[in-house]
């Protein structure tokens, strides 16, 4: 499997597992644990984002290398995208520890 492929299926299934742990949150009756599903997918969201924005420097800084100037700017803008869910996912888990954890 190619590398870029492999990121992209790894940001898919963990996105999907961030969102099925925050609808099992959202719909949830117990409390205690919608907060810690709400506290991993938060996690979950943070760090891939994250895993994918050092991935596509990576893979971007390599296509530039090679002169690919339009795939490193494909990839530049998809880790600009990956770094924005994970700002959203750390914004996200700071206001449930303020709520939750620190109130």
């Amino acid at each position: 499997m190619h590398p870029l492929l492999r990121n992209v299926v790894i940001g898919i299934v963990g996105l999907i597992i961030a969102s099925a742990l925050a609808a099992l949150a959202l719909l949830g009756r117990d409390s205690d644990l919608s907060v810690l599903a709400l506290l991993a997918a938060g996690m979950l969201g943070a760090l891939i984002g994250l895993f994918l924005y050092s991935q596509g420097w990576i893979w971007g800084s390599r296509a530039a290398r090679r002169r690919q100037h339009g795939q490193a700017v494909l990839i530049a803008i998809g880790g600009g995208l990956m770094i924005l869910v994970a700002a959203v996912a750390i914004a996200g888990l700071l206001i449930l520890l303020l709520l939750f954890f620190l109130g």
